[in-house]
C-alpha cells in the first residue's frame, strides 16, 4: 500500500519515472525516457503513510513500470520482509495512473496482502476477493503536484473505494466505511548538496473502520498518521549509473504497540537499484 504510500515519500523523493517525449530544438536533443521502468528498493522498516508494515525487519520491494503515453501509466509492485518469523509478511500491488492536467493526475491501486504460513494475523482470502475481512483493496487517489509552476507543493487524497474496508454500523450492520488519507508536502533542493528535503504532513482524514489504526482505547477516527521528513539523494556510481537513497522521520499519533509501550516516532531509510 504502500507506494501510493511508500510508499509516496519515495514516490515524491524521485524513486519512480515516468516516460516523457523528448524536447527537441534547433541547438540540443533531450534523450527519450525509456517508456519502460523496473527497479529494487530496499527499505527499512516498511511505512505506508506512516503505519508500519510488518515488524523490524529490510523490506525487499521489486517494481516495474511501463508508460503506455505520456500520460497512462501502469506498475506492478511487490514487498517481502523475507523472514521465517511470525511477523513475516508480503504484499503485491498494481497501478495505473493517468495524467489529467500538468499538475493533476489520478491513480486506481489494488492492494493485496494475504496471510503467510507464520504470519496468520492477515486474511487468506483468495487474490479476487474483495469482500468484508479481506486482504483486498482498491485504492483510488488524486495526487496535486505544482512544482511544474514553479511552487515545489504537492497534495494527495486517496479513498477507499473497494475491497474490506468496511465499518460497524448503528444498527449492527456493516457498510463499507470509505477510508481517506491526505498529505501535503514541501519539497526544497539544496542545489550545492544535491540533496532534497521534503517535509510533509498525513492524516487519516476517515478512518471509522480503523483502516489506518485506532488509538489505545480502541476507538477509530481522525488521526495524524504521518508528520514527519525526509531527505533524499542520488548518489554516481559511474558516468551511467546512480544510486538514490532516503532517510526519513515519520511521526504516529496512533502508533505501534510494543510491549508495555507504544512506539509513534519512526526512522526510515532506503535505497534503490535501477535495474533500467
Amino acid at each position: 500500500m504502500k507506494k501510493v504510500t511508500i510508499i509516496l515519500a519515495l514516490l515524491l523523493s524521485s524513486t519512480v519515472t515516468f516516460a516523457q517525449d523528448a524536447v527537441k530544438d534547433s541547438t540540443a536533443v533531450e534523450e527519450a525516457e525509456p517508456k519502460f521502468t523496473a527497479a529494487v528498493d530496499v527499505v527499512y522498516p516498511y511505512l505506508w503513510r506512516g503505519v508500519r508494515y510488518y515488524g523490524d525487519d529490510i523490506a525487499i520491494q521489486p517494481y516495474v513500470g511501463y508508460a503506455f503515453t505520456d500520460k497512462l501509466s501502469v506498475e506492478l509492485w511487490a514487498t517481502t520482509n523475507i523472514t521465517s518469523k511470525a511477523d513475516s509478511y508480503f504484499e503485491f500491488d498494481w497501478s495505473i495512473s493517468y495524467q489529467i492536467s500538468p499538475v493533476m493526475s489520478i491513480t486506481l491501486a489494488d492492494y493485496y496482502w494475504p496471510a503467510t504460513k507464520k504470519n496468520v494475523d492477515w486474511e487468506k482470502s483468495s487474490y479476487f476477493d474483495y469482500s468484508d475481512g479481506s486482504a483486498k483493496t482498491l485504492d483510488l487517489s488524486l495526487l496535486f503536484d505544482f512544482s511544474e509552476k514553479g511552487v515545489p507543493i504537492d497534495f494527495t487524497w486517496s479513498t477507499f473505494i473497494g475491497g474490506g474496508d468496511y465499518k460497524d454500523d448503528a444498527d449492527g450492520g456493516r457498510s463499507r466505511a470509505y477510508s481517506s488519507y491526505a498529505e501535503v508536502g514541501y519539497t526544497h533542493t539544496f542545489e550545492s548538496a544535491g540533496i532534497d528535503v521534503r517535509p510533509f504532513a498525513g492524516a487519516a482524514v476517515l478512518n471509522e473502520g480503523g483502516y489506518y489504526g485506532t488509538d489505545a482505547n480502541g476507538n477509530a477516527g481522525f488521526t495524524f498518521t504521518n508528520v514527519g521528513v525526509n531527505f533524499s539523494k542520488e548518489f554516481k556510481v559511474s558516468e551511467n549509473y546512480s544510486l538514490p537513497v532516503f532517510v526519513g522521520y515519520s511521526h504516529n499519533d496512533y502508533g505501534v504497540a510494543k510491549e508495555t509501550k507504544t512506539i509513534r516516532n519512526f526512522f526510515s531509510c532506503g535505497v534503490t537499484f535501477n535495474i533500467r
